[in-house]
């Protein structure tokens, strides 16, 4: 990729209100942003509102003392905004699909106030611009997608031919986890790593999960650990029930040579279609690609190259814009 940011002497800070996300961690870089992973003090949903207390606190203390040029707030939560509005710093949203698929983000305080004075909107594909476009026909709009950077493990790793890792995150929202365990219940004969939070789960559904003899939950894995982990699957699983969604998942398949199946859509049949295997939402459609798998050296560098020649583009554009 060019680094249009190098020439630019504008400097950003990205919040993100999480433990940890791939995309600001690519992202960051490329506009010339500090990066501030922001994680929840509790667990529960109903301490949230202290949670964002705090995460507004340390937010606005880091624009106070960094003084950036602008701020890229990640969005929902849509508060994550409320720091460089309040302190008057210029300010993009980068915003994931539920802020504008979700009613709840729309309805919540300081929303239409927060969207209206931002100085953009980053949206992650071309199916979602014309959604926001409709949303706040108004607001300058930038399509960023996921920058894709290589990921190579620590060490040599080896594709395991009956290792299959599951990208998830159990979001309720847009992930189909009861045909998930459906089809590793099917697949018996191979070994999914699962590092999403079974404790986000009801507890049925995590009953459940737990019986599957073929199913490791690891949890959270450290970044090195995960990738070794990505990097010696013989293929991912991402699935979704949500249009317009363009999976994290997928990109780091896309990033590592990992074989993928994926949910099919309109949007991850354009995007991914050409290498990966888009799968009905059934267990029978999941299993019958899974089985259909056979270890394979992928060498997905042109498709990179693409992707992030595009990615350049909309980012150069945006920074011209926070810029002026």
């Amino acid at each position: 990729m060019s680094d249009y940011s190098s020439a630019n002497k504008a400097s950003g800070l990205f919040l993100v209100w999480k433990k940890y996300q791939r995309r600001p961690e690519v992202l960051a870089p490329l506009i010339n942003c500090e990066l501030k992973f922001i994680p929840h003090l509790f667990k529960s949903k109903y301490l949230r509102p202290l949670d964002y207390l705090f995460k507004l606190i340390v937010s606005v203390k880091d624009i106070l003392a960094k003084k950036p040029n602008f701020v890229v707030a990640q969005c929902p939560p849509t508060f994550s905004a409320l720091p460089p509005w309040l302190t008057k710093t210029p300010y993009v949203i980068d915003a994931h699909n539920p802020l504008f698929q979700v009613e709840m983000w729309q309805k919540l305080p300081f929303t239409k106030v927060l969207l209206q004075n931002a100085l953009g909107i980053i949206v992650h594909n071309s199916e979602m611009y014309h959604l926001v476009s409709k949303i706040v026909p108004d607001a300058q709009l930038f399509t960023i997608s996921d920058p894709i950077v290589p990921i190579v493990p620590g060490s040599p790793q080896e594709r395991q031919p009956k290792q299959i890792l599951v990208i998830a995150s159990f979001d309720p929202w847009d992930e189909p986890v009861e045909l998930l365990i459906d089809a590793m219940r099917e697949l018996k004969e191979y070994q999914f790593i699962v590092t999403a939070d079974v404790n986000k789960l009801d507890s049925a559904t995590a009953a459940s999960l737990q019986t599957l003899k073929n199913v490791n939950l690891t949890g959270f894995l450290a970044i090195e650990e995960y990738h070794q982990m990505l990097c010696s699957s013989l293929a991912a699983v991402v699935l979704t029930t949500s249009n317009a969604t363009q999976p994290s998942g997928a990109c780091e398949a896309l990033s590592s040579d990992t074989q993928l199946v994926i949910s099919k859509t309109s949007l991850t049949k354009q995007l991914f279609g050409d290498w990966a295997t888009v799968v009905d939402n059934s267990t029978e459609s999941i299993a019958t690609a899974v089985r259909a798998l056979s270890l394979q050296d992928l060498d997905l560098s042109e498709y990179r190259k693409q992707w992030n020649t595009a990615v350049q583009q909309e980012v150069d554009k945006m920074l011209q814009q926070v810029t002026k």
